[in-house]
């Protein structure tokens, strides 16, 4: 039984060990991304915890080289490196318990001090903590200026944009818009027809960039005062919107010398919002006496022509089956100034990606210099966009796992692994994007473009999909930290067409408090409380245990025989050798004598035979570092005990 319960208590004692083992005492909180606009203060904060008042917090910056050390923070007292010292202020206060709250102004942020990645980490006597953080330099553009060679050309002509300017930091996605001209009227939206991720840039020596690219366009009849501009977008997520660096409009004049033209709107069709509209009509009739006929046809992708309608001096005729049902056609030809054929099929009625292809016009009339004349038109092409509407929820796999888990609470150092999977529309060099936003924050920021996609696979719809996998590190910072994933977005993050979320946070339980980056943490002391009163359970726990043990033990245990000169007196040591006094009351319930070899259940101490030194498991009142003999000072026959006597028993250090 005395082995059962020393057991016990030890495996209780290993328990609350290893409990207090697994809570963190030292951690490091940051934020993930910290945007920063150069020449312009940035404010952030980072956040360490431990009980360690000598610890050392230290924030790191990764360079090609190795690594170099811009603060330190040693019993709040902070230094900096030299880069530092003139561009940064830093502050430390103590937020509640162990915590501590560095805050950091940057003053006039520059690319080549700030810009970078950074380790925050804590080191001390109890441990070490630390986490990885992005500083983000950032620069709104200036106005661009769009230009071109040759503002009047004949149909049929190459042409050449160049987009110039200041267009900041990051690097720019550079794009040729044009808005159209349909039957005379200008459209009211400005439609990306040439978009380049790559463009020729140059990076200045603050890390802004300038921006001069060629654009080469063939010009056709419809170009004819269409206006051109030219924007910039950027690849990265973003938390912070820059202002617009769109150009100024440029109008080209394109002349043609054919009798025949075609007309298309929309050149860039959204397929499920939009419809197509195709005009045939004749833009010379001052020499044209009459006409005979006007005809549309496309061409398949074998680019065989194919004849959809005609408009005779009958009316119209139907050519292709199948076009009759979905699309409607109207046309004339006299009066000769208004002759023309007019085709639309209706946004719920195209078909994709049959209906996108190159249309073309055909006529025969008779002129008054060349007699009869037949013609065609130069192709125009339909082309459309496809916007991604779904995306599947991010699932999650701890790395090395080949299963998903719906597990999202993850231990500090854990590495997972999330997959998107969903619609990218169009475009097959369209990707799925990652942004994260962390506890405390409002803005998502995106995360560095390391995610691995699938292939593009075609779809109905002119939709196509495609995965995208991150690997990601739990930290401190993720006490709760959510994720997107999204496309069809523009440069800003939570901008996408479509879009799904996921949320982390750390196990439990856990110490690591909700901070901010942003605002003291309020719950600092009421988790620091939680935790101070799980530890105090534990060992309530610990202690009833044990209490309950011995109390067992003396019931399962009799008395030893009472001799008829038992009566015990521990004499006093010096001073230096003895410990606290303890008096031991010996009682008979009865009152009675009580008899040779009767055991006195209501003894506390008793003990037969000569001196002798008594050990723990004899007194079971004190662990064994503090029992100390007790000898006899008075030996009689027969004890009498209806008065209460006392034998007085001292503890201290054993010999």
């Amino acid at each position: 039984m005395e082995k059962r319960g020393v057991t016990a208590i030890l495996l209780c004692c290993m328990c609350l060990g290893v409990t207090l083992a697994q809570l963190e005492t030292t951690y490091v909180t940051t934020p993930k991304v910290v945007e920063a606009k150069l020449g312009e203060h940035a404010e952030f904060s980072l956040t360490y915890t431990t009980p360690d008042n000598t610890s050392e917090f230290s924030v790191l910056r990764l360079g090609a080289n190795g690594t170099d050390v811009v603060l330190r923070v040693v019993e709040l007292n902070v230094t900096t490196n030299p880069n530092w010292t003139m561009s940064a202020n830093v502050g430390v206060s103590v937020v509640g318990g162990d915590t501590r709250k560095v805050n950091i102004t940057l003053y006039s942020v520059d690319y080549n001090v700030h810009e970078g990645e950074y380790i925050a980490r804590v080191t001390g006597s109890d441990g070490d903590g630390q986490d990885f953080f992005k500083i983000r330099t950032l620069a709104s553009p200036g106005k661009l200026q769009l230009s071109v060679e040759r503002p009047s050309v004949s149909e049929g002509t190459a042409i050449t944009f160049v987009c110039s300017g200041y267009t900041g930091r990051p690097r720019p996605v550079v794009h040729l818009l044009l808005q159209e001209v349909f039957n005379g009227t200008r459209e009211r939206l400005l439609h990306p027809v040439l978009t380049e991720s790559d463009p020729s840039v140059t990076m200045l020596e603050n890390g802004t960039y300038t921006l001069s690219h060629n654009f080469t366009w063939i010009t056709g009849w419809r170009d004819n005062f269409v206006e051109f501009r030219c924007d910039i977008s950027y690849s990265v997520g973003l938390g912070i919107a820059l202002s617009s660096a769109r150009s100024d409009p440029i109008t080209i004049n394109v002349t043609s010398s054919k009798y025949t033209q075609i007309q298309v709107r929309p050149r860039i069709a959204e397929y499920g919002t939009q419809g197509l509209e195709i005009d045939c009509l004749l833009t010379r009739p001052e020499t044209v006496t009459s006409v005979f006929f006007i005809q549309l046809s496309r061409g398949e992708p074998i680019k065989t022509e194919k004849k959809i309608v005609l408009v005779l001096g009958s009316g119209i005729s139907w050519q292709t089956a199948g076009f009759q049902n979905r699309s409607t056609a109207s046309g004339q030809l006299s009066p000769v100034a208004s002759a023309n054929l007019r085709f639309s099929i209706r946004n719920d009625s195209i078909q994709c990606p049959y209906d996108f292809s190159e249309y073309f016009c055909s006529s025969s009339f008779l002129t008054t210099t060349s007699g009869a004349v037949t013609e065609n038109t130069n192709p125009a092409q339909v082309s459309y966009s496809v916007q991604p509407r779904t995306i599947q929820s991010p699932s999650i796999k701890v790395f090395g796992s080949a299963e998903v888990t719906t597990q999202r609470e993850f231990r500090n150092g854990t590495t997972i692994q999330l997959t998107c999977t969903g619609q990218i529309g169009s475009n097959t060099n369209s990707i799925i994007r990652w942004c994260v936003k962390t506890a405390g924050s409002s803005t998502f920021f995106g995360l560095p473009d390391t995610a691995v996609h699938s292939g593009a696979v075609l779809g109905a719809g002119c939709q196509h999909t495609r995965s995208s996998t991150i690997t990601y590190n739990v930290t401190s910072s993720d006490t709760y930290t959510e994720f997107l994933c999204e496309s069809g977005f523009t440069s800003l993050c939570n901008s996408g067409t479509a879009k799904q979320f996921v949320s982390i946070k750390l196990e439990s339980p856990a110490t690591t408090p909700v901070m901010t980056t942003t605002e003291d943490s309020s719950n600092t002391p009421l988790i620091a409380g939680v935790v101070v009163g799980s530890l105090v359970v534990l060992i309530l726990i610990v202690l009833v245990l044990v209490y309950f043990l011995v109390i067992r033990r003396k019931k399962e245990e009799p008395s030893t025989e009472l001799s008829n000169d038992n009566v015990f007196e521990a004499k006093p040591r010096s001073s230096n050798e003895e410990g606290p006094v303890y008096s031991v009351p010996i009682k008979n319930k009865t009152g009675d004598k009580q008899k040779e070899g009767e055991i006195n259940t209501d003894l506390s101490i008793q003990k037969t035979g000569p001196e002798k030194e008594l050990n723990y498991v004899d007194l079971d009142l004190a662990p064994p570092s503090e029992v100390v003999a007790v000898k006899p000072v008075r030996k009689s026959r027969m004890m009498e005990v209806s008065n209460t006597e006392y034998a007085s028993v001292t503890f201290g250090s054993p010999k």
